[in-house]
Formats: C-alpha cells, structure tokens, sequence
C-alpha cells in the first residue's frame, strides 16, 4: 500500500456518474463527508515519509477500476433486466477467462510454479486454500448485493470502512509504518468522513 499498513480509506470516486443515473437525489451533507474523505487521504498522502511513487500510481489505478466496476454493477442492475445472480454469474465467467489469458501471457511460467508448490499435499493447506476461496465468493456476493440495495458510492464507503480495524492494528502491529502527525490527521480525517456518510445515509 502506498501509504504503508493504515493506508487511508482511499476517496469514493463512483460519486457523479452514480448518483446522477441511479440516484439523482444527493444532499450536502453527503457531499461534504465524501470531500471530508477526500481531504484526508490527500493530507496522509502529502505528509507520507515513506512515498512509493509506483505505489501511489497502482493505488490510483486499483481505485479507478473499483470505482468502474462498482457504477457498472449498478449501472447494469438498473437499467437492463438481468437478476443479480446473473450479472454475478458472468462477471465471474467472464473475470476467470481474462485472468486465465492474462497469465498465459504476462507469466507463462506461474501455473507450473503453482502446480509445483510443496504445501499441496497438506490437509492444513487444502482447508486454508478452499476458506480462502469461499470467503472470495462470499465478499463479491456482498458487493452484488449491497450495490444492488444501495448504491456504488455506497458500498464504496462501506469498503472504505472496513480499513478502520486494520488502519489502527497496522499503526500497532505493522512495524513498518513511518508515523507522523499530518499523515496520522489525515488518516483520521478520512476515517471520520466515512463514520459521517455511512450515519447520514443510514439514518436517512
């Protein structure tokens, strides 16, 4: 992570497109909670002591692609007549298929390194691997359904949050986080937008 083991709960970015095709409604406070967010991962991200340039570029690239894939869920749920179980059938069809062609051709050698690792024959690896699996499933099951119930920028913050327990356990635990008292306001100031728009879209 670009900004170490309590990376900042990055800015929800399927905001406009989202909320104009599916809820045209968006109020202030709203707003100002997704921009409180937005606000703290730039101050985090100023004051950063250890800045990854290539960190920080993948960061970006994995929020922009989120961002799409979460306004495309609601976009299709919405506008096209297709069930829920459906378009979650094919994005997994289709995800496989790109994945798989993509190491054939970025990294020929990585299911032979796969096939060869010396922990396949472990009952404890089998168990671990499949749980690994399952709760995949499970947690791309949740982002169907919550983007169908609520909306991208929704489940985007929900995501958001999730980041708080481990934000504060990395800053313990992590070893390698550079502490400093902007980057740690930052990374608050995010953590205290998210707080504020899940209360007020869940109150309302």
């Amino acid at each position: 992570s670009a900004f170490g083991p309590c990376s900042p709960p990055q800015p929800p970015q399927p905001f406009e497109y989202s909320h104009a095709s599916c809820n045209p409604a968006v109020s202030m406070p709203v707003k100002l909670s997704v921009g409180l967010m937005i606000l703290g991962a730039i101050v985090a991200a100023s004051s950063d002591l250890s800045f990854n340039g290539q960190g920080y570029t993948l960061i970006l690239i994995n929020d922009a692609c989120t961002a799409a894939y979460g306004v495309c869920i609601r976009f299709f749920l919405a506008n096209h007549k297709m069930t829920q179980n459906s378009l979650l059938l094919y994005n997994s069809a289709f995800g496989a298929m790109g994945l798989g062609a993509f190491m054939c051709v970025a990294m020929p050698d990585e299911l032979q390194r796969s096939l060869a690792f010396h922990e396949w024959g472990e009952s404890y690896f089998y168990f671990l691997f499949f749980s690994a699996a399952a709760a995949g499933c499970i947690l791309n099951y949740a982002i169907f359904l919550c983007t169908s119930r609520n909306s991208a920028l929704t489940t985007t913050v929900i995501g958001c949050l999730k980041n708080v327990g481990t934000s504060y356990i990395g800053i313990i635990v992590g070893g390698d986080y550079v502490f400093s008292y902007l980057n740690f306001a930052g990374l608050n100031l995010s953590i205290a937008g998210s707080l504020v728009y899940s209360y007020i879209t869940f109150k309302g």
